[in-house]
C-alpha cells in the first residue's frame, strides 16, 4: 500500500500501459484493443495488476488509477490515430467507477481537447459488480451509451448472469471468459458453453469478444460459430503503444484463418 501511493504520489512513471489486439472475426483485422495496466516498482519489482488493484480498491486509491488510466489511454489513442492505426481503446472500468458522476465529463473533455470521437474508447465492466446496485448501474451506463460508447461485460459466465439482467443493461457485448476458450479446441463442454453465449447475445443483438485463444484450432472453432472479436496469446500478448503500432503495420495483410 505504501509504495503504491508513492507511486501514485511521485514515481508515477513506474505504471504503464499494455494493449491486446481484438481481431475482427468478420473483417479479418484487428479493430480494437484493451488497455491492461502495469506496474514496475523499484522496490518490488512486477506486481501482479490483479493483486495491486484490488489494494487499491481497499485502501481508497482505485479512483487515482482510473484517473491516470483514462488520461494515458487517451493519450496513446491520439498517438495511434496520427500513426493510422485504426483501433478503438476498452479501458477497464469497475462498478465504483462507473457510478462516479464526473468521470464521464472528464472523459468526454479529455478526449474533445486531443479531437477524438467517442468511437476511439470502449469500455469493459465486470459483471458481479453490476448487481450489486443495478438500477443504478442501468442509469450510469445509459448514460455511457448515449454519449457513442460501446460498453462489454468482461468475464462473462463467471458471475451472476440473468435473462432479466441481460435484458436490462444498456451493453452492447459480452466478453467470454478466458476460462471457457483456454482449451476451447479439446473440451467438449466449454465448447458448449461458448456456442450457448454466441447463440444469447446474438438473440439480444449483441457482440461477442472470445479472450484467451492460444491456437488456430480455437480461432477457427469460434469463427465457424459466428463470435464478433477474438484476443488472445496467439494472436498478440499485451503489449506498448509503440510496439502495438509495429505490430499493426506488420499484421495488415496476416490471413489469420
Amino acid at each position: 500500500i505504501t509504495e503504491l501511493k508513492n507511486t501514485l504520489e511521485n514515481e508515477v512513471h513506474e505504471l504503464s500501459l499494455h494493449y491486446q489486439p481484438k481481431l475482427d472475426l468478420k473483417q479479418g483485422k484487428v479493430t480494437q484493443v484493451e488497455a491492461l495496466i502495469r506496474w514496475t516498482n523499484s522496490r518490488l519489482g512486477f506486481v501482479s495488476p490483479e493483486d495491486f488493484i484490488a489494494v487499491a480498491e481497499q485502501a481508497g486509491f482505485i479512483e487515482n488509477i482510473t484517473k491516470w488510466v483514462i488520461n494515458q489511454a487517451i493519450t496513446d489513442a491520439a498517438k495511434f490515430n496520427q500513426s493510422a492505426v485504426n483501433v478503438s481503446v476498452a479501458i477497464n472500468l469497475s462498478a465504483k467507477d462507473i457510478m462516479n458522476p464526473t468521470i464521464l465529463p472528464n472523459i468526454l473533455d479529455l478526449l474533445a481537447s486531443h479531437q477524438l470521437p467517442t468511437t476511439s474508447l470502449s469500455f469493459e465492466l465486470t459483471e458481479g459488480d453490476l448487481v450489486k446496485d443495478h438500477d443504478k448501474a442501468i442509469v450510469h451506463l445509459q448514460a455511457f451509451r448515449d454519449a457513442g460508447f460501446e460498453l462489454a461485460i468482461d468475464d462473462f459466465g463467471t458471475g451472476y448472469s440473468s435473462m432479466a439482467y441481460l435484458q436490462n443493461l444498456p451493453v452492447n457485448t459480452l466478453k467470454i471468459d478466458k476460462s471457457f476458450v483456454l482449451k476451447l479446441h479439446e473440451r467438449d463442454g466449454d465448447q458448449k458453453i461458448v456456442k450457448t453465449v454466441i447463440n444469447l447475445a446474438q438473440s439480444f443483438e449483441m457482440n461477442v469478444v472470445a479472450e484467451g485463444i492460444e491456437n488456430i484450432e480455437s480461432l477457427a472453432l469460434l469463427a465457424k460459430w459466428g463470435c464478433e472479436y477474438a484476443q488472445g496469446y496467439f494472436i498478440c500478448k499485451p503489449t506498448p503503444a509503440d510496439n502495438l503500432i509495429t505490430w499493426y503495420n506488420e499484421n495488415l495483410t496476416t490471413k489469420w484463418l
